[in-house]
């Protein structure tokens, strides 16, 4: 009968003692085997995560642009409704109110263009509609409403085509906003 240390039976074959050591050479060359093994594996995961950070940033960049595009199109929209209440009071004739009013939308344009408005048409656009509420206003506070039918018709196209130039913006950065391009 063998000896402890002399002989190992395992799974019904005998081993000698020194074939059942693994000598210090092999234990090198299995570590460092499972060690690139691991390194290998660190710079994988690494490399997945790095795809899905960057993947992560471009969505969460989406998500920005689509919530400016949504706000500026609702300020669009806020806009288009002060038009049309610049376009009321000059239609019923009240002036004082017109010219609060049209003041007060001539902030807001500013506002809106410095802020909000990228491109340099919009930009041109309303800067146009500033300019010509100005001009209603100036003729509002220096004259009042226009007596003679055919300067009143003249300030009606003009608030009306103000109007309406701030309308088919806010309608185009409203479909801007649902996704649909220019």
């Amino acid at each position: 009968m063998p000896t402890f240390g002399e002989t190992a039976v395992e799974f019904g074959h005998r081993y000698t003692a020194k074939e059942a050591r693994m000598t210090a050479n092999a234990w090198n060359w299995l570590l460092t085997i499972a060690g690139v093994i691991a390194s290998v594996a660190g710079v994988v995961f690494s490399w997945m995560a790095w795809v899905q950070a960057t993947k992560a940033k471009d969505a969460a960049r989406e998500a920005a642009d689509g919530i400016h595009k949504r706000n500026t199109a609702q300020e669009a929209l806020r806009l288009a409704g002060e038009a049309k209440a610049f376009l009321a009071a000059v239609q019923q004739s009240r002036a004082e109110n017109a010219s609060s009013t049209g003041t007060g939308l001539v902030h807001l344009l500013a506002m809106f263009r410095a802020r909000s408005i990228t491109r340099s048409a919009d930009v041109d656009v309303l800067g146009n509609c500033e300019s010509e509420i100005i001009k209603v206003i100036v003729g509002l506070n220096a004259d009042g409403i226009p007596a003679d039918q055919s300067n009143f018709s003249d300030l009606l196209d003009r608030c009306h085509a103000i109007h309406r130039t701030i309308c088919e913006m806010a309608g185009r950065m409203e479909r801007l906003s649902e996704g649909e391009d220019e």
